[in-house]
């Protein structure tokens, strides 16, 4: 049943994208875990994560093209599940959880603050988290959705956890045949999944708008073969740009948003990739965004390049955020003696620093605009993207390649992220994938325009700017944080209560 729960979880995610499924997941683990003994509930937890992350990370196994990554990744990530199933066994053994006029309340909220807590802190530690799975990823087409512009990814899952227990209470006052604290337990439910669309959500433009386009060059389906090709990746989206601008016509664009990794070789120390970016700008009549990896001594790191026809590179944005394990190898020599395929990652990826923004002067306007950058997985992460919007990012923009994941569901995952962080954060969003998926979305959360995969195309929006700040970026972390200090202070209540009940029993034993 906790496999099947599990599963059920993953099913609210893309590409089936069922999120009604998530509080009838949780509300099943919540009922299966409550009352039972502290490993019973590590075992249980343990084995919904493997129901989760099984299928939500198989996109780990197609980009290596072996198990071993998506093996490891499914179960560390399924022990933090093991650990709030550990947590929540205990708790829901106290005595204010266990009875009294208030308990029903006690469960519900507890319930909830210990699944935010295991999520925010498995999105977070080590080495920066992952955090694919939280349930707000899963809420890109859900009446939730709005709340994101208020609690951020953690208060959206802290919705969808509440409602999971309200489910779990009514199914409980059920099986006692309790009829009003049932009904009041699915009304609350239902009132909590349906009481976000009344929210407001700002969208409109507040500093104008910017024509941008987004280009997807495509790239072969034997990938790695692709780009052994010198400069075929690049050629593509020269080509692609080029053939855009024949569209649009000269003078009409703003900025040219190619995807990470559009460069084969790095156009600031490559000639031949330079004359291909410089015709594809000249082209466009616009500066052209560039994903290009640098190689500084025995690191690399992930850019964007603004390239200005007529000037050549200039600022760059570079990635704060690597990915542990696919970017780079923590504890290299240890994890070596259990597989050799760490070394499948010749050079590591170092973070970038200064600011999360880059500044591009829109040619068409003849003005300056700031854009708040996310490289690829950085998506996944709210404090990633709000420092660019607190530092005066208008838009949001996110290059990623998902050449390495090929047809798997991740480029659908990325995408609902997108949706997800365009209403925390107040701004339109342009994703540009090198094989797709490139999309357009709204502050809203609404894709408003996107390509097919393995497709060579291209998009142009006129994008509108914005400067305010949500209710979630104002907030920061301090939701995030307070939801970990409360899961904490939870779990140390029930490992004390029950260390006590043990030392009680085992007293009153010893006495007969």
């Amino acid at each position: 049943m906790a496999l099947g729960a599990g599963l059920i979880l993953a099913a609210a995610f893309p590409p089936l994208g069922l999120w009604w499924t998530a509080p009838i997941s949780l509300a099943a683990l919540n009922l299966l875990v409550a009352g039972r003994g502290m490993w019973a509930g590590a075992g249980l937890g343990l084995v919904f994560g493997l129901g989760l992350f099984t299928p939500l990370l198989h996109f780990a196994a197609v980009a290596m093209g072996n198990a071993v990554g998506w093996a490891a990744l499914t179960a560390v990530e399924s022990l933090y599940l093991a650990a709030l199933g550990a947590g929540w066994a205990l708790v829901s053994r106290l005595p204010a959880v266990e009875e009294g006029p208030r308990a029903a309340l006690w469960r519900v909220t507890a319930f909830a603050l210990l699944w935010c807590g295991a999520e925010e802190l498995r999105s977070s530690w080590p080495w920066g988290g992952f955090p694919f799975g939280r349930l707000a990823f899963a809420m890109a087409d859900s009446p939730v959705l709005p709340f994101a512009a208020y609690g951020g990814s953690i208060g959206v899952g802290l919705l969808v956890a509440l409602s999971g227990g309200c489910l779990a209470e009514f199914v409980a006052q059920a099986r006692r045949r309790a009829l009003v604290p049932g009904l009041a337990a699915a009304a609350a439910a239902g009132t909590l999944l349906l009481s976000p669309l009344v929210l407001p959500v700002e969208s409109a433009p507040q500093d104008g708008a910017v024509r941008v386009a987004a280009v997807q060059g495509n790239v072969a389906e034997d990938f790695e073969d692709a780009f052994d090709r010198a400069l075929e990746v690049t050629g593509n989206h020269a080509e692609a740009t080029e053939q855009l601008a024949a569209r649009v016509g000269p003078g009409s664009l703003d900025v040219v948003v190619w995807p990470e990794n559009a460069a084969d070789l790095d156009p600031r120390d490559h000639p031949r990739t330079a004359a291909l970016v410089e015709g594809a700008a000249r082209a466009a009549g616009a500066p052209v965004l560039v994903g290009a990896v640098a190689y500084e001594g025995d690191v690399r790191y992930n850019d964007m390049v603004v390239w200005t026809p007529g000037s050549g590179a200039g600022d760059y944005y570079r990635k704060h955020r690597p990915v542990p394990f696919a970017e780079y190898i923590p504890l290299r020599d240890l994890v070596r003696r259990f597989s050799g395929q760490v070394d499948r990652i010749g050079t590591d990826m170092a973070p970038g620093t200064g600011p999360q923004t880059l500044t591009v002067r829109a040619a068409a306007q003849g003005r300056d605009i700031t854009l708040a950058m996310g490289i690829c997985f950085e998506v996944a992460y709210d404090d990633v993207l709000r420092e660019g919007v607190v530092q005066g990012g208008e838009l949001i923009v996110i290059p990623t390649n998902n050449a390495s994941f090929l047809h798997s569901s991740e480029a659908a995952q990325q995408l609902a992220q997108g949706r997800v962080q365009a209403v925390i954060h107040g701004r339109s969003v342009v994703q540009a994938s090198t094989v797709g998926i490139t999309a357009v979305i709204s502050p809203r959360g609404v894709v408003e325009q996107q390509t097919r995969p393995y497709t060579q195309a291209s998009l142009v929006a006129d994008v509108g700017l914005r400067t305010s700040l949500t209710v979630a970026d104002r907030l920061g972390d301090w939701p995030a944080r307070a939801a970990q200090v409360g899961a904490a202070a939870l779990a140390v209540v029930g490992i004390l209560v029950d260390a006590r009940r043990r030392l009680g029993r085992a007293l009153q034993s010893r006495r007969r």
